[in-house]
């Protein structure tokens, strides 16, 4: 199977063979490497018109893959994206839970 990429801005994300990584181009957040059958991640709507995008890896392996939250207890990695460009990202995660055989929130 070939690679799948996302890339947008400063942000790429890559999953080959299984393994999910997340590439962010600035000096503070380096990057971040899982099992894809592991990562989650959390959307939060913030002031301003950004989300942050939170990464982690499940407690249960069933949890979905992308899904809205409050918190970011429990997570590695944050990125802040435009609110406008978070369906991009939801769809690339919407294409990984399928890969993965995992659910997405809506």
């Amino acid at each position: 199977m070939e690679p799948k990429v996302f890339e947008h801005d400063d942000v790429h994300l890559r999953v080959d063979h299984g393994i999910f990584e997340l590439f962010r181009r600035n000096r503070v957040i380096g990057s971040y490497r899982t099992p894809l059958s592991w990562v989650k991640v959390r959307a939060e709507a913030r002031k301003g018109g950004l989300t942050r995008l939170h990464f982690g890896n499940v407690e249960p392996l069933d949890e979905p893959i992308y899904a809205s939250t409050t918190s970011s207890r429990h997570l590695f990695v944050t990125i802040e994206i435009p609110t406008t460009d978070e369906p991009l990202y939801r769809a690339f995660f919407t294409e990984l839970a399928h890969l993965s055989d995992r659910p997405i929130a809506p």
